[in-house]
């Protein structure tokens, strides 16, 4: 069934002198085994979303559905845990998610906390962290001795040590070398590959085009576009005007056809691209 928002707005901090509307009646629906990706400004509403689907946060209107499971605003903290361990969340800031003293510890904490054994927990984290490249010399250094890009994929291994069926990333590559930002994507694309869900926050149009294939596009707090990247991504001028860019082989494809070039459709990849010329 995946996960089905229904009619659902937030407030932040509702009731106070600082209430803040977050999300606007919000519909939307996540496939089991898609990969969906969500693009927009900061401050569109992305991160509350995110939280939203692993129980972070409850609605302050509507509802959220994971699988068979629904969280209401009335939905209390004991109905939500089993949510968090189907539906794993990776903040944008691996900071806000690292605390124990040691690599090891940290990666393995997520099990323990859902009932596995401290020695099977052990072993799923050194299995995790192994998946994200992170070598065994650093399993007992503290996670704030590492370097940011070790300190994501550690934040990113305690994740999958509790083994979700769902994948939440919330701008996972933000701060990495590109060496770094292709190795993570791959690795994302391998965990798909198997049957997990995912859903990735990201600025970057070219790796939705590359991997994603639903996205949402949301601004101020609603669904301004959502479909297929390759059809999302043929609105160039609507996209730009909302500064938000298309993939780079799209600008560059438009190029060509107001050069008087004919496409029957932009390409989003370079590998639709190359099929284009070849055809041509």
């Amino acid at each position: 069934m995946g996960i089905v928002l229904k009619n659902v707005s937030y407030t932040y901090q509702a009731g106070t002198p600082f209430e803040g509307r977050a999300l606007f009646d919000i519909n939307l629906e996540i496939k089991d085994g898609s990969y969906t990706a969500f693009i927009g400004h900061t401050g569109a509403g992305k991160s509350t979303v995110m939280q939203l689907l692993n129980g972070l946060a409850t609605p302050t209107e509507g509802s959220v559905t994971i699988n068979e499971m629904t969280i209401t605003p009335d939905s209390k903290n004991k109905d939500i845990k089993a949510v968090r361990q189907k539906v794993g969340l990776v903040f944008q800031f691996p900071e806000s998610q690292l605390f124990a003293e040691t690599v090891l510890k940290d990666a393995a904490f997520g099990p323990q906390n859902f009932g596995v054994s401290s020695e099977e927990a052990e072993n799923l984290a050194k299995e995790k962290l192994a998946l994200v490249g992170i070598s065994e010399d650093l399993f007992d250094k503290n996670p704030f001795e590492l370097s940011g890009g070790q300190m994501r994929r550690v934040a990113i291994a305690g994740i999958l040590a509790m083994e979700p069926e769902i994948l939440v990333l919330d701008e996972p590559t933000a701060g990495l070398d590109p060496r770094g930002r292709k190795e993570l994507m791959h690795l994302f694309k391998i965990l798909h590959q198997s049957g997990m869900t995912i859903v990735l926050v990201t600025h970057l149009m070219d790796d939705v085009a590359d991997y994603a294939d639903y996205v949402y596009v949301l601004e101020a707090g609603k669904i301004a576009l959502s479909g297929r990247p390759k059809e999302v991504f043929q609105q160039v001028d609507l996209l730009e005007s909302k500064q938000l860019g298309v993939p780079k082989i799209t600008k560059f494809a438009q190029s060509l056809v107001h050069r008087g070039l004919y496409m029957e459709t932009l390409p989003i990849t370079i590998k639709e691209f190359k099929e284009v010329l070849k055809h041509g």
